[in-house]
């Protein structure tokens, strides 16, 4: 793989660690102004609707997490890819010999 490939690949890792933040950081604005919405449809008692918007903020933070823990997942597992291409598997980083690297 040539340096200019390397170096797109460790910038797209580098944007899905940081969007996986983004996502954590919008999933708890979204739940939380969910959860404080005052909006009533007046189909069903207020006691019932109540607790439907406090599953719906429950589960919009469950799927942010859920998003962002899969952006991050993929974004480590590419920069794993990219350090063993590099050819040091991490053994430089942890003064090991890396797994997988049998002579």
């Amino acid at each position: 793989m040539d340096l200019r490939t390397l170096e797109l690949f460790r910038l797209l890792s580098s944007a899905l660690l940081w969007g996986a933040a983004a996502v954590i950081v919008l999933a708890v604005i979204g739940a939380i102004a969910i959860a404080s919405s005052q909006n009533e449809l007046g189909l069903l008692a207020e006691n019932v609707e109540r607790e439907g918007r406090a599953v719906a903020a429950i589960a919009a933070l469950a799927g942010g997490i859920t998003g962002a823990g899969i952006l991050a997942g993929l974004g480590a597992i590419l920069r794993l890819l990219l350090a063993r291409e590099e050819g040091d598997g991490g053994a430089a980083r942890t003064g090991g010999d890396a797994p997988g690297q049998d002579e």
